[in-house]
Order: C-alpha cells, then structure tokens, then sequence
C-alpha cells in the first residue's frame, strides 16, 4: 500500500487507562498505513519520549508511560526490538531519577527493554548549514539503530509559542551540549528556529513514525513547572514531523507560519507547512478541547513589528528572576545556565546577573521547585496589560 507521508491521523482518547490508551495510539498508526508499513521484523527502534524533567506523568510534562507501553507492545507484535531513550536537559545531575519519576524506569521493566543513557552512548559529529554553527553533536546511539519513533508531548511553551514533534529532537543532542547552543542563539530567534530544522533534517531518514500524547498537555507559561495543565484528548500520528506539528497548531486556532520552526522548516522544504495539503484520517478537529488554549504572555511580543522591537528593544524584555522562598538551592539552574550568568553565593540562593542573560529560559524550564518567574520591563508590561 502507497503511504501519503503528510496525512495525519487523529484520534480522541479522553484517559491514560491502559486498555485506552493502547486502542487509540492503535488506531492513530492503523489509519496512516499501519505499524508494518513503517519497521521490519528484527530491526531497533528508538523510542524518543519527552522527557524534558523529572515530574509524574500527571504533570503532563513528559511523555506518559502508557503512550510508550502501547507503542512498545505494537512493535514487539510485529519482532521489533524496541528501545526508549532521551536527554533531558537536567541529566547531569543523573538521568536515573528522570527514568524513575517520569515513569519509563517502571514501564521498560514490566515491558523487558532497554533504557539508553544518552550521556553514555557517545556523540557523533554531523555538519549542518547554519548561519552560526558548522556542525551538531548528537547521541551516537540514534544514529547507530535502524529507525526512530518520535513521541512528543503537546504544550505550549513561553518563548516558542509552541513545542511539539520538531522540536522534540532536540533532546537527540546529549547533555550540556543543548545548553551550548543557546549561547549564540536564544530560542525565540530565527536561528534557533533554524537549528531544529537542521537537526530534523539529520534525523530525518531515521523517523518512522511521530506520534503524539496529546491527551493531557500543557498550555499557557509551558513546557514545565509554570505551565498549566490541559486535557486536550487526543492522539495524533505522521510519518511527517512538520505537518503534525502544522496540524496541531491550526487546531489552536494559530496560523502555523507564526510559530518559527514551521516557517523555518517551510522555507527549507523539510516537511509540510501548508494546512490545506494536510489530509486528516480519523476524528473531526472538533471533537478535541483544542479552542481558546491559553498562549504564552510573550506571544504578545510576535505581534509587535520588528522594527519597533529594533527600536525600543531595550525597553521590551522579558527576564527570569529567582523566588527566593521558592528556591532549594538544587543548584540546577547554575549548572544548565550556557553563560553562567546565573552565580551560586555562599549561604545564599542563587543570583542572576541580568546582564549577561540571554534568556534562553534553561532555567526555566528544568528548575523542579517553580522558583524561577519571568520579569518584564514596564513597556512590555503595558503591551501584554492591552491584549
């Protein structure tokens, strides 16, 4: 059977009751093509969850263990060799406790399959054509299996707008590397848009499948702590990365060339970006509690023309800020910083230096006890008081 690789399957699921959730991500692979139309008896498929920081599923933060158990269960019917792995962004403080809490250490057992520690299986080098980096470093071990199932989690995020299927690998590139990255381009720039299509398009021949837990999500100040948790109910597969993630945003409600990956990946041809030439298989758009989602307070900013934020861009910004009576001085935002802007003081807690701070919000999003908050300067203030 010829397989369209841009339809999109969508598939109402209204829990993680296992019985549930196992019939719908079923359904979701059965109606693009079906699970033997993507691997091979025999073959190693990584499993890429989201596991951007060690929460319980229920935080809907991370990939829920049952969404994985049902895939693993699929591909183990058809004698595929399933694997799970990730690089979570505060793993160099272990990654054994993001297995543990997020719920994979437990599934990959009751499942017998492996846990790959991405800081542990070596890095390979790959050249990219990017404005401010020749190459990328990623986890050898995605490169070393025969394909890739990508299983992203649906939230919003505060200065991406939105994190979705593209940009889940990102966590292919292993440990502090991804906070590197940041250093010469924060992620609500075109360039940092243009690194994850690069990367996808590296990753590209890999994936078979992307399928996503929408089944609760995030919406609002996403993709961590400060988001607020949503039951969106659905389930969503696409051999194509780009069109699922341009799918689901025009369920919010959004042009999808407002979010920059998707303009970055249509002008690189990496997938496709236009809803019209999308086909939906399975449930009607409506059925799903995606209207009237709670954006980021900074997509305010997306609406200001640029050349005003050249103007008075010292005057509009947006800063993390420590809560002092919320911090436990884990340290994890003075470790993940990419400039170090963020110092450790002694029988104190940790201080930004606004300075030298980008805000690439790796603080942000990795701190466990939702100590760090965005501060803004009295124009942007203004300009958000008026939406």
């Amino acid at each position: 059977m010829s397989i369209n690789k841009t339809n999109v399957s969508l598939v109402k699921c209204e829990s993680y009751e296992r019985v549930l959730v196992e019939k719908a991500v079923r359904q979701a692979i059965d109606l693009i093509g079906g699970i033997q139309s993507f691997v091979k008896p025999g073959e190693r498929i990584l499993l890429k969850p989201n596991l951007l920081a060690a929460k319980e599923p229920g935080r809907a933060i991370t990939t829920h263990p049952e969404v994985l158990r049902a895939v693993i269960r699929i591909l183990k019917e058809v004698g595929v060799v399933p694997l799970i792995g990730d690089s979570p962004g505060g793993a160099i403080k272990g990654v054994e406790r993001y297995w543990e809490i997020t719920g994979m250490k437990k599934v990959a057992f009751e499942e017998d399959i492996e846990l790959v520690n991405f800081e542990k299986s070596s890095a390979v080098e790959k050249s990219i054509n990017h404005r401010l980096l020749s190459s990328i470093y990623l986890a050898k071990i995605t490169q070393d299996v025969d394909g890739i199932i990508n299983l992203p989690k649906l939230k919003t995020h505060v200065f991406s707008i939105y994190t979705g299927a593209i940009k889940n690998f990102y966590g292919c590139i292993p440990g502090l590397r991804k906070a590197e990255y940041h250093k010469p381009m924060p992620p609500y720039t075109y360039d940092f848009a243009n690194l994850l299509i690069e990367l996808y398009m590296l990753m590209k021949d890999k994936v078979r499948l992307n399928l996503m837990d929408g089944i609760i999500g995030m919406e609002g100040n996403g993709p961590s702590s400060k988001g607020i948790v949503r039951k969106f109910e659905i389930v969503a597969a696409s051999c194509d990365a780009v069109a699922l993630d341009t799918m689901l945003i025009s369920m919010f409600g959004m042009n999808p060339l407002k979010i920059k990956t998707i303009k970055s990946a249509a002008n690189a041809k990496a997938g496709e970006s236009n809803k019209n030439n999308i086909k939906i298989l399975g449930d009607n758009p409506s059925v799903f509690n995606m209207r009237h989602v709670r954006f980021p307070t900074t997509w305010y900013f997306e609406m200001i023309p640029r050349y005003l934020l050249t103007l008075l861009g010292k005057y509009i910004w947006m800063k993390p800020v420590i809560i002092p009576e919320l911090c436990t001085n884990c340290h994890m935002c003075v470790e993940s910083c990419p400039l170090k802007t963020i110092k450790a003081v002694k029988d104190g807690k940790p201080v930004i230096i606004p300075k030298g701070c980008i805000s690439c919000l790796c603080c942000h999003e990795l701190c466990p006890s939702k100590a760090i908050e965005m501060k803004s300067s009295w124009l942007s203030k203004i300009i958000i008081r008026r939406q």
